[in-house]
Formats: C-alpha cells, structure tokens, sequence
C-alpha cells in the first residue's frame, strides 16, 4: 500500500535515451480483478472434478501408497526417515487432492480481489479533497510556477533533483504531498501505465520525495536510488521549464 509521509515510492516511468531503467510491469485494479477470476475459474474446475458421479470410476484403480520404494530407502540408524504412507483408496485420495487445489486457488482469487480492493480505497482516501480539475493533470503541469531545477547528488553521484516552486497563493507543503500522493495512488491503481503524467519527475523507479516549504516557497525534492533513475528524474524536470515549441 502507497504511504506517503513526505516520503513517495514512485513507479518506472521514463525519458528517451539509453539510461532509462527496466520497465516494471505492475499489476493494478483490473490486473488483479482479472487474476482473481482465474483463480475462481479453476478453483471451480477442481471442485467439478470431485462431484464426477463416481470418483473411483475416473481416478486410479486400487490404493495408493505413496512412494514406498522411497520410505524403505531413506533411513538412518535403521530407522526410516521418511514413515510409509497408509494405503488410502486412490479415489478418495484424488478427490480430496482436488477439494484442496480448489480451497487453494479460491484463497488466491480472495487475495487478489482484495488487493484490488484495497487499491481503490487508498485512491479515494489519498484524492479526497482535491478539486476535480487537480485530478485532471499533475502538479507539474504548471510549467509557469517553477522557478528553478537543480540537479540533486549525493557525495558527488546524481541522485534526483530539487524543484523550487515560485510562490503561489495557496499552494503549501501539504497539499503538494497530497495531491502527489493522489496521483501515486491512482498510477498504482491504473497499473502504472507509461502514458500516466509521463513528465512528472516524483513517478521515477525507487525513488523518495520529499516536500518542505522554506520561507515563501515551496520544495519538492526527489531522490533516487541510482544515478540512471536520477537522470530520469532530472531530464523531467528540466523538460518542465525548457522553452516549449508550436508543437510541444
């Protein structure tokens, strides 16, 4: 679950060239929904298998005794490691095998629809509260606001970037984690697809932000966990308040 105590997690999302890190493949709401009626259908193909009208008549004839070849091998001391296992009717044996994939799978699909669940109310609870024009678009999306990008490093090594914001009525360190979340929230729901605010630099591969309000600007600082994800976040940021064209 996204948490976001100054702190984001962002996703892989990246700029051109051959610096950009691995794609991850995420599995958001529809995903997991998909998932899960897998796993309900062959939960309910195993379940099948068990009401055949006669079991016996589609499993093994006889008993099954395990592996007893393996029991009389294994010993130590002269004593067996592995106990012989009871020769149970092969019929009951399968069916009973097939009501525990069955309860198996139908636990997974109970999982995923959970997760996908539970995706959807960290998205409602992160976006209440924002006007539902913010939700159209990212905070970066006001190009016009930032007054500055620097390049952020750690003992030499690019790790991210810093964005100072101009000052702007209303716009406080809260909302900015807020609305960042928000949108965090909504790309993990999505399933983080690369068309989702592709210019944000806080939506790079591990990385952290962090928000503070120094005097009557705001900070927005994210720091990632390698030089080749600090790039991706730089080059976004500085793509921010590059000069734009007729056609960008």
């Amino acid at each position: 679950m996204f948490m976001f105590a100054t702190v984001v997690t962002a996703a892989t999302a990246g700029c051109g060239g051959s610096r950009e890190p691995v794609a991850r493949h995420p599995q958001g709401y529809a995903a997991r929904m998909e998932a899960a009626d897998e796993h309900s259908e062959r939960a309910e193909q195993y379940r099948q298998a068990t009401k055949l009208p006669d079991s016996r008549s589609a499993a093994p004839q006889g008993y099954s005794c395990g592996d007893t070849v393996m029991s009389d091998q294994l010993t130590s001391g002269g004593a067996r490691i592995v106990q012989s296992v009871p020769c149970w009717d092969a019929g009951e044996e399968q069916a009973a095998h097939q009501r525990y994939l069955a309860d198996r799978e139908q636990q997974l699909a109970r999982v995923e629809r959970r997760s996908a669940t539970l995706m959807v109310e960290a998205e409602l609870a992160a976006c209440h509260g924002l006007s539902a024009r913010e939700l159209e678009h990212s905070p970066f999306a006001h190009r016009r606001e930032i007054a500055e990008v620097i390049p952020y490093r750690v003992t030499g090594t690019l790790r991210g970037v810093r964005i100072i914001w101009k000052p702007v009525p209303g716009l406080t360190a809260d909302w900015m984690r807020r609305a960042i979340e928000c949108h965090r929230a909504r790309f993990e729901r999505l399933g983080e697809p690369p068309i989702y605010f592709p210019e944000d630099p806080t939506l790079v591969a591990r990385s952290t932000v962090t928000v503070e309000q120094r005097g009557n600007h705001l900070e927005v600082q994210v720091d990632t966990a390698d030089d080749i994800a600090g790039h991706v976040a730089l080059e976004r940021a500085r793509d921010l308040v590059r000069p734009r064209t007729a056609i960008r």
